[in-house]
């Protein structure tokens, strides 16, 4: 998995949107599969640490909502067809100098 390769993708014109936007679809369902895990654990700390607690949770509820969907789909990208990812892969190297 390359996530480098994976951004790339998700920036290029030629991958189809539909594609991309499957990839982020996963994406958010796995991450609003992985909140759904950790409610108990988030009712635990809001009570506890009442105002750190909420503030907290949300910043990192909304850090992971736009983060964790476009990890997940740059790690997914690279599913497309084999060509075109070669080809792209050859042209972020050749931008590279190597």
């Amino acid at each position: 998995m390359n996530i480098r390769l994976g951004y790339r993708l998700l920036r290029d014109h030629r991958v189809p949107i539909r594609t991309k936007l499957m990839a982020l679809g996963i994406g958010a369902a796995c991450i609003g599969a992985f909140d759904l895990l950790q409610l108990a654990l988030e009712a635990v700390l809001a009570g506890i640490l009442p105002l750190i607690g909420i503030t907290g949770d949300i910043a990192f509820d909304g850090a992971e909502a736009v983060v964790g969907p476009m990890t997940i789909a740059t790690m997914l990208l690279p599913l497309v067809p084999p060509p075109l990812v070669q080809q792209i892969r050859a042209e972020g190297e050749r931008a590279r100098g190597f």
